[in-house]
């Protein structure tokens, strides 16, 4: 159910010293050889991701009839608590090595020893504060899955440079593999300690177990193997560029989990996993673009380099990806809230849906912001990124707790939008447009048809289950009304996004696709 989230979601400016001259220039046969790693390692992000996502909704529809609410609240704390403190695992320091523009055996050792020294006196501490935290979250039974959780941050810190080697290369086939095998091992384990009463830590000891089987196949994947060691020389400018990244990492893991640590202390543990439930919903347009975005977006745009016009035309073709994921589902999970929560979930989880039909819309800003952050990390700028999300945390705890003070849980999820619409995605644009060479309007002028074609969509799901009785039917026929027709707009878009090669020849040459990654002279989208 909880598949591991890469530990190297960033890059590094690290590279081999080069002649002004050759920094600057790139033939043709690299840009469109670019293109095409990046091509073949977002089909493998997108083929996995669904292929993921699909097995997880079926776990956790499953889990959702055989554990209670207050498990899932219980889980959702411990988790939180995981993943802020595993931000910090291996100090930003591996995304130096997942965009190199040459091979990183000059950095590689001593990445490796830091992420491991980093993840291991991390995850001692999170073990012996265990107990003191879960009591000052308010959630008490949260102190044994923090223990075990322990163990897989520091399983982060052993597998960070394997990871960061496979993005780096565009091998997003063997990590996807990774990924799978992970999948099919923590979760038998996981269905069969929840039918033996495991509760919460049933979702703990998964996550371990399946995080070392991926781990394990992403060591044997890699085509050179880096032991631990040391380069004096190299430390410095590895924390100069990791450190504020480890620091912007923090707050925005932070961010994402703010509401589960403030809803533990304020709420009981069953309304944290009723939350849990919408949140994880509403974030599944994110949970399909965002390992794409992490493993192919950052070495992308780290070898274009400081070329503007073919960053700028990479920018907008990711954007306009984005947007036909994004707005649909968003759209659509407003829409169907009701019948989703109840038919996947079942009835008993039912107050999850008026959260999700907020969140939907936080879901589709928050696959752009997490488009925009990736874009500012693989320029470099890791400060601006750190100022934004310092910015948005700051405005996003007061909100969210003044929300839920008066709207309860669904405040909670206003909070959240508010806070992304007015502070994240403006400021990420506001520093990332301009290294592009990009204006306002030329970003967002392609996306104004998926936008209109998601919008009508979403109305015509609505009014479609209006006419049908059950939620199972009201999901079907609202669901296939509302793709339909999202799908008959949004076509020629669409086409335009796969590469000329892939199409039939049937098809006319002016609906024929362009290559991701313009090569100089060829047309822009």
């Amino acid at each position: 159910m909880w598949e591991l989230r890469s530990a190297v979601e960033v890059r590094s400016t690290m590279k081999t010293p080069r002649a002004p001259e050759a920094q600057q220039t790139t033939t043709v046969e690299e840009y469109r050889s670019i293109g095409r790693l990046a091509g073949r390692g977002a089909a493998w992000a997108v083929v996995a991701n669904l292929t993921m996502r699909f097995a997880s909704i079926a776990v956790t529809a499953l889990l959702a009839r055989l554990l209670s609410k207050e498990d899932f609240g219980v889980f959702a704390v411990a988790l939180a608590v995981y993943l802020i403190v595993a931000s910090l695992a291996e100090m930003g320091m591996a995304s130096a090595i997942a965009r190199a523009a040459d091979e990183p055996d000059s950095i590689a050792p001593t990445v490796a020893t830091l992420s491991i020294a980093t993840s291991g006196l991390l995850g001692t501490v999170m073990a012996v504060a265990s107990t003191p935290l879960a009591a000052l979250l308010g959630q008490p039974g949260a102190a044994g899955p923090i223990r075990i959780l322990s163990l897989s941050l520091l399983l982060t810190g052993l597998f960070a440079v394997p990871g960061a080697q496979l993005v780096r290369e565009f091998r997003q086939d063997r990590i996807f593999f990774g990924t799978l095998v992970g999948f099919v091992v923590a979760n038998p384990l996981l269905v069969v300690l929840a039918l033996n009463g495991g509760g919460a830590a049933a979702f703990a000891w998964s996550r371990v177990l399946g995080q070392l089987a991926t781990g394990i196949v992403l060591f044997l994947s890699v085509s050179r193997r880096y032991r631990p060691g040391w380069k004096q020389e190299s430390f410095a400018p590895l924390l100069r560029f990791g450190l504020p990244l480890a620091i912007a990492n923090l707050v925005n893991w932070s961010l994402l989990n703010a509401d589960y640590l403030i809803l533990g202390r304020l709420v009981d543990a069953a309304e944290v996993g009723v939350y849990m439930i919408a949140f994880n919903v509403a974030n599944w347009s994110t949970a399909i673009m965002g390992s794409v975005m992490n493993s192919v977006v950052v070495p992308t745009f780290g070898r274009l380099g400081a070329d503007r016009e073919r960053l700028g035309t990479a920018l907008v073709n990711a954007a306009r990806l984005v947007a036909l994921v994004a707005f649909p589902v968003g759209t659509l999970s407003w829409a169907l809230s009701a019948p989703l929560i109840v038919t996947v979930f079942g009835g008993r989880w039912a107050e999850a849906a008026p959260v999700l039909a907020v969140l939907a819309w936080y879901g589709i800003l928050f696959s752009f912001s997490l488009l925009f952050a990736n874009v500012l990390v693989a320029l470099g700028k890791t400060r601006q990124l750190l100022v934004v999300q310092l910015a948005w945390v700051a405005l996003l705890v007061p909100v969210m707790v003044f929300g839920l003070s008066r709207y309860g849980l669904a405040g909670v999820a206003w909070a959240h939008v508010v806070t992304i619409a007015l502070v994240a995605v403006p400021g990420y644009m506001v520093f990332s447009l301009p290294p592009t060479g990009l204006g306002v309007r030329r970003l967002l002028r392609p996306l104004a048809r998926p936008l209109g074609a998601a919008a009508l969509a979403g109305v015509v799901a609505w009014l479609a289950k209006q006419v049908v009785a059950g939620a199972l039917s009201e999901l079907l026929i609202g669901g296939f009304v509302g793709a339909l027709v999202y799908l008959l707009l949004v076509a020629p878009v669409a086409v335009q996004m796969i590469p000329s090669d892939r199409l039939p020849h049937w098809l006319p040459v002016r609906r024929r696709g362009h290559s991701p990654i313009a090569s100089p002279g060829e047309a822009d989208l």
